[in-house]
């Protein structure tokens, strides 16, 4: 007789699945994606949509009005936006609680989209805002 076992061919191991990406890797990707997306949306609103608002502009400073300050700081320095990304990786380097260090930045990358982008807008209408309550 053979001497084979009676249970039947050797058990092969198991393939492991393949490690996903990190939680901390998806928040921080997160922060990035959301403060590059609100960079690039800043960026069009400053080069687009101020220049289409320069007559209103015009017409407010001819009135001998200052435009309000949040609309002077939004067309001076918009450029600054793309500090973002920069700002959340710092975040992500600096934050004080470890566990929380990737969390954080994602937070501050997304309300820079979702608080930065609307502020923006606003500040381009306020010049506006502000000549149809002096009616």
């Amino acid at each position: 007789m053979t001497d084979l076992p009676a249970s039947g061919p050797p058990a092969l191991p198991r393939a492991q699945p393949a490690p996903g990406p990190s939680r901390d890797t998806v928040w921080l990707l997160t922060g990035l994606a959301g403060s590059v997306l609100a960079a690039v949306a800043i960026t069009v609103i400053g080069m687009v949509v101020y220049p289409q608002f320069a007559d209103t502009f015009t017409a407010f400073t001819l009135r001998g009005t200052d435009l309000p300050l949040p609309t002077r700081l939004a067309m001076r320095f918009y450029p600054a936006i793309w500090l973002a990304p920069a700002l959340v990786l710092l975040v992500r380097r600096c934050w004080p609680g470890k566990a929380g260090r990737a969390i954080a930045a994602g937070v501050f990358g997304l309300l820079t989209l979702f608080a930065g982008v609307p502020l923006v807008l606003v500040s381009a209408y306020l010049p506006m805002i502000q000549l149809m309550s002096a009616l």
